[in-house]
C-alpha cells in the first residue's frame, strides 16, 4: 500500500469502518512513513476538535421532535427511480410532460425497474409506444424480466383496454381498474403497487372527464401503498391543459435544458410544447 493509498483509507481507519486486512495493510505503511502518520494525527485532532463542537450545539426541540417523527414513517418512503424526485412517500401521483418515445423509456423504465427491485407490483399501461418496445426497454436493464412477467409482478396493457375498454372513457370503471390493481398487489403479498399509465390517446372530448377522474385518483392514493406516473403529450397540451394537469399532481416533471427536472406552477414553469 502507497502513500496514495493510505490516504484514501485514513478516515475510514480513523472510524473502525476497515476490514481487517485493510487495517493491517494501513498499519504496516504507517510504521515506516512519517508523512501518512502526521496526516493521520491532523485526521485525528480535526476529528476530535468537530466532536468538542458538535457537543456544544443543541438541537431545538421542534426540530427534534420532527426528525423522529419522519425517522418513525421511515417505511412509508420509496425510491422512485428517478433523479428529478429520488425518495418520495407511498400515495405519491406524478406527471410527466415528454415529447418522443425516448423521453417515455428514459424516465418510465428506471421508474418500474425499482418497483420491481423492491417487490412492488408494476403496471405499464402503453401508448406511443407499443407493449413490445415496452417490454424490450426494460429487459435491457432488467435481466429478469421474463421471469417478473411468469408470475405477472409486472404487467403490460394497452390503453384501448384499460382506458377505452368499452369503446369510450369510464372514469368510474378505470378508478376501479387502480383500486383492483391495488388490492391485488396486497393479496399477493407485494409491498404495494406502482402504475403508469400514458395518455397520448385522450381527446379534447374526454378531457374534463379525465380530469375529474385525475382529481378523484389523487384524492384515493394517500390512502394506498401505491405510486403513479400519468404521462402526457406535451405537444397535445395547452397551457391551460398543463395547469389543469399540474393541480391534479403532487409532482410534475418535464424535459428542462436538457434533463428532467420538476415544475411548479408557481413559478411559471412549463414544458416545451
Amino acid at each position: 500500500m502507497d502513500c496514495k493509498d493510505t490516504n484514501f483509507y485514513l478516515c475510514s481507519y480513523l472510524d473502525g469502518e476497515l476490514t481487517s486486512e485493510e487495517c493491517r495493510d494501513v498499519e504496516e505503511h504507517l510504521k515506516n512513513c512519517q508523512i501518512c502518520k502526521n496526516e493521520l494525527e491532523i485526521q485525528r485532532a480535526m476529528k476530535l476538535f468537530v466532536l468538542e463542537c458538535l457537543e456544544k450545539i443543541t438541537a431545538p426541540d421542534s426540530l427534534k421532535k420532527r426528525i423522529s417523527f419522519e425517522l418513525s414513517r421511515a417505511d412509508e418512503y420509496r425510491e422512485s427511480g428517478i433523479k428529478a424526485l429520488d425518495l418520495v412517500r407511498w400515495g405519491t401521483h406524478v406527471a410527466q410532460f415528454y415529447n418522443t418515445k425516448d423521453d417515455l423509456k428514459e424516465l418510465l423504465v428506471p421508474y418500474l425497474e425499482e418497483g420491481l427491485k423492491d417487490n412492488e407490483l408494476c403496471v405499464w399501461i402503453t401508448d406511443d409506444i407499443s407493449e413490445n418496445e415496452a417490454k424490450e426497454s426494460l429487459a435491457k436493464v432488467t435481466p429478469h424480466l421474463w421471469e417478473y412477467m411468469n408470475k405477472k409482478q409486472i404487467q403490460f396493457f394497452q390503453h384501448k383496454e384499460w382506458y377505452l375498454a368499452d369503446g369510450y372513457f369510464d372514469a368510474g370503471k378505470v378508478l376501479n381498474n387502480a383500486i383492483n390493481k391495488f388490492q391485488e398487489a396486497l393479496l399477493n403479498d407485494y409491498s404495494g403497487l406502482r402504475i403508469t399509465g400514458v395518455v397520448s390517446w385522450l381527446e379534447r372530448s374526454d378531457w374534463n372527464a379525465f380530469m375529474e377522474y385525475e382529481r378523484n385518483l389523487d384524492n384515493v392514493m394517500p390512502e394506498n401503498k401505491a405510486l403513479a406516473i400519468c404521462a402526457y403529450k406535451a405537444n397535445k397540451c395547452t397551457s391551460d391543459n398543463i395547469s389543469e394537469v399540474m393541480d391534479r399532481h403532487k409532482y410534475s416533471i418535464s424535459r428542462l435544458d436538457g434533463s428532467w427536472r420538476q415544475i411548479k406552477s408557481d413559478t411559471q414553469s412549463a414544458p416545451s410544447l
